[in-house]
């Protein structure tokens, strides 16, 4: 891994202009006023209430809360298990604005079992952390070593790197502290789920501690069709050692095996299709728990190797250091079915398809790729003044190197009846034949190297400027699997050689007012940076690859205030972002010169309403929508996977040993666009959850959950390979924990 020369270049001779505008608002007449001066070093994380947060994790982000200039969302680990949740899926229907609908950026429209998330209508799938370190992808998260977790929106590769317009998720692991306290927890649910987690945490004298998280689960048929399951072992241990009072080092480890029989979803019967076969769209509701895949040829094996080493040595009271090191690995392989409806015939003269009433059981996703990851990031922390005025600097060199090996998996397997009546699946159906691999595999490599610096000035107890820069030198190269025509037929080739270079600047700045300690008003501007193959993916077309980064900009305006003794934190914020995108003349030549845009507000609430009402709530309305394409019909369009309103609100009791919760997630429903179209919605819905718990000994506590409270069916993805995922029906959930 090395630096280029046309980087080092660019640090020296590159500058980023700052633009900051003073804003003043006489609003919250009502907060408390006091004449104590800011906080010059970095805030605390603990908090004063169960449901707010003080501060993220990030060491990047020297202001509290209060006062960072970005929709936050902070989902600790106390909402996290009363809630029930297991999976980073499940956590994220806490956060409005957010959708795990799989089409994302840029369409494709595939359902995975992987994580897929997409922020403000633009896709995060590259930009889920854990510990502020970009995590390796795919696979599903469970939440089995997670403490919280922390959704920060709209562009920030300042702070982040290369990555989306719309935002971020980072997960914070359980690490060892200088503590003693364990707990194991048992989950039975009705969807045959069989869970049982540990966490146990010792001191080891007075200068070490282990902690130990542990993960056995089987089953998860929340569709009741009697053949969906997953199996995860997993095992996070974290390691403290203390050298003396100014430093320490902390070792993690997470080791994950999962071994699933998935489900991509059900057949996907368009209105057309429907109307020729008797059958209402997107399927029968009454088929929803049958099983189209192959119970003798469908499986998912995955495994997540994760190692971590964090060094902190504090100089003085005023300058320390922070380094961070990261291998991870990730090995998958699965072969899934894509069960689509049989089309017998297509007239392209009046566009019109027939339809049988049979599903094609043949056709299948089949994943075979191996992800390596590197990175270390050595970040120097500096609180200090000049004259009168107060910094908190952060100064950072970051390091990665990313491989990604994909193999085509290929199948000769010929089943007894490929076709099969759609109102009567055969998941056991025999076949001839086997999955192997075909050819060599396709084989990216990125490096990458930043530097940057960010800069919270304060400037008196009123304003507060905050500044990033970040110059980052990107390159990729590889193998491609592209098509080629070949005899009036196309064919897939590898073509080797591949490359694409970047150098870019990130940046960000933002000007906050505070009205009274307890507020904040604040006006952000920052960008993103996406480089061509940041994802590990060459574009389709060489071309691009010789491309300038796409690059979004982002602009908010918001204001955020404390009350109740600073236990509830409402907020507010406008945002706008505008990204440019690559776009194709009617020679298939490519520009950057396509755009997208989304625009709107989010309010949020958060906190203790009293000693015993506790509330987390938040609304976001977007409009998403294509502004610049070279082809006419696209301009209007919307992005897929924004739903253009969401609501989110939990809403929680506790007296003495009797807690009592009631939640609730609305989204106005996804689409997904396709040839100008709105090609699939999913339609609004409103789930309901409710939860009831009981500290039976001081020791055991017993929890009921049932998420889906009334049962509704709703549609949770699409994809334009012609199969759907329902959302999962009511299940009921119980569990004990007991501390020792």
């Amino acid at each position: 891994m090395s630096i280029s020369n046309r980087f080092t270049r660019s640090i020296l001779s590159k500058a980023v202009a700052l633009a900051a505008t003073t804003l003043a608002l006489n609003a919250y007449a009502e907060a408390e006023t006091s004449t104590k001066s800011l906080a010059k070093t970095t805030v605390s994380s603990e908090s004063s209430s169960e449901f707010k947060k003080e501060k993220v994790s990030n060491h990047k982000i020297t202001t509290s809360l209060l006062d960072t200039a970005k929709t936050i969302s902070v989902i600790d680990a106390k909402v996290l298990s009363n809630q029930g949740v297991t999976s980073l899926n499940d956590a994220l229907r806490n956060v409005t604005g957010v959708s795990t609908f799989g089409a994302g950026e840029g369409g494709g429209g595939n359902v995975t079992t992987s994580d897929k998330i997409t922020i403000r209508g633009f896709s995060a799938n590259g930009n889920i952390y854990i510990d502020g370190i970009r995590d390796i992808t795919g696979y599903s998260r469970d939440l089995f070593n997670t403490e919280q977790v922390e959704v920060s929106k709209g562009a920030s590769s300042s702070i982040t790197g290369k990555g989306s317009a719309g935002g971020t998720v980072n997960m914070v692991t359980k690490k060892a502290t200088l503590d003693d306290f364990a707990n194991v927890n048992a989950l039975l649910d009705d969807a045959d789920t069989k869970r049982l987690t540990a966490d146990i945490n010792t001191k080891l004298g007075d200068s070490n501690a282990l902690r130990i998280n542990g993960l056995v689960t089987d089953g998860g048929d929340p569709l009741d069709n009697g053949i969906e399951t997953y199996q995860t072992l997993a095992i996070a241990p974290s390691i403290y050692h203390e050298f003396s009072e100014r430093t320490n080092i902390t070792a993690d480890v997470l080791l994950m095996k999962q071994d699933n029989t998935p489900t991509l979803g059900l057949p996907y019967i368009s209105e057309e299709a429907g109307a020729q076969i008797g059958m209402e769209s997107p399927l029968n509701a009454s088929l929803w728990d049958k099983f189209y895949g192959n119970k003798q040829r469908d499986f998912e094996e995955v495994n997540i190797n994760v190692g971590t080493v964090v060094i902190e040595h504090q100089f003085s009271d005023t300058v320390s250091l922070v380094n961070q090191t990261r291998f991870a690995s990730n090995d998958k392989k699965s072969v899934t079915a894509r069960p689509m409806i049989h089309r017998t015939s297509y007239d392209r003269d009046t566009q019109k398809s027939t339809y049988a009433n049979e599903y094609d059981a043949a056709y299948t996703l089949n994943i075979d790729s191996a992800n390596t990851l590197f990175v270390n990031q050595f970040d120097v922390l500096a609180n200090f003044a000049t004259g009168s005025v107060d910094h908190n600097l952060v100064v950072g060199v970051e390091l990665y190197q990313e491989e990604q090996k994909t193999y085509n998996l290929a199948n000769d397997i010929v089943l007894e009846n490929r076709y099969l009546p759609i109102d009567q699946p055969n998941p056991y159906q025999g076949y001839t034949g086997s999955i192997y691999r075909d050819g060599a595999p396709s084989e990216v490599e990125g490096t990458g190297a930043a530097i940057y610096a960010l800069d919270t000035i304060t400037f008196n107890e009123q304003w507060l400027l905050t500044v990033g820069a970040r110059f980052e030198d990107y390159k990729a190269e590889g193998s491609a699997y592209q098509w080629k025509r070949v005899n009036d037929k196309w064919v897939r080739e590898l073509k080797n050689g591949l490359a694409a270079d970047s150098t870019f600047t990130s940046w960000n700045s933002a000007l906050n007012y505070k009205p009274t300690e307890q507020s904040s008003i604040y006006v952000s501007f920052a960008n993103s940076q996406d480089p061509a193959a940041g994802d590990m993916a060459f574009p389709r077309r060489e071309a691009e690859s010789e491309l300038d980064p796409q690059e979004s900009i982002n602009f908010e305006l918001g204001a955020k205030i404390d009350l109740f003794d600073g236990n509830l934190q409402l907020a507010t914020a406008y945002f706008s972002t505008t990204k440019t995108v690559t776009d194709r003349n009617d020679k298939g030549e490519t520009f950057l010169s396509g755009e997208q845009e989304a625009t709107g507000f989010e309010l949020s609430v958060n906190g203790m309403l009293n000693e015993n009402f506790s509330i987390l709530a938040g609304y976001t309305h977007q409009d998403t929508e294509v502004t610049k394409d070279f082809t006419p019909e696209s301009v209007g369009n919307g992005l897929s996977a924004a739903p253009e309103n969401s609501a989110n609100i939990w809403l929680q009791y506790q007296q003495q040993a009797l807690t009592l919760a009631l939640g609730a997630q609305y989204s106005s429903g996804n689409t997904y666009w396709r040839r100008n179209t709105a090609y699939y919605e999913t339609g609004s819905s409103t789930i309901l959850q409710a939860m009831a718990a009981y500290q039976v000994t001081k020791a055991l506590q017993v929890q009921f959950n049932v998420d889906n409270l009334t049962d509704e069916e709703y549609v949770t993805d699409y994809s334009a390979r012609g199969h759907f995922r329902p959302g999962a029906p009511r299940v009921m959930k119980l569990s004990a924990t007991y501390a020792f």
